[in-house]
């Protein structure tokens, strides 16, 4: 299993990249939001879990030029500034918005309910 994060904040991605890890599934992150559209275009990734407020691109804007490429794609929102607004927005997107901060717990959560399946122990 493949997942793709994108969010300006490298500390956040190496957090989110080692929960995961330690679940078995390769990460890929990347701290800017064009490369992770051009990532998202020519590598193949199972999970897109994408921040909302990063400089130059929203990750509402990458979520719709993702479905655009991909209708099928499964992604997780995460942002600080989970207002009315921004949950609504994420609704009509048809994805899952997890507000910061969370429990690691919390995030595994989510993938597993937006990949429809539970998530094997790295060592099993």
């Amino acid at each position: 299993m493949r997942v793709l994060i994108v969010d300006d904040d490298e500390t956040f991605c190496q957090l989110l990249a080692e929960v995961l890890q330690n679940k078995g599934i390769q990460v890929v992150w990347t701290t800017d939001g064009l490369a992770g559209y051009e990532k998202s275009v020519y590598e193949s990734y199972d999970l897109f879990i994408l921040d909302e407020r990063m400089p130059l691109v929203l990750g509402t804007e990458l979520i719709e030029g993702l479905k655009r490429n991909n209708p099928q794609a499964k992604i997780i929102l995460i942002s600080s500034f989970a207002d009315r607004a921004l949950q609504k927005r994420s609704q009509n997107l048809g994805v899952p918005l997890l507000s910061k901060p969370f429990a690691a717990e919390r995030l595994l959560e989510m993938v597993e309910g937006a990949l429809g399946s539970s998530i094997k122990p790295a060592n099993s």
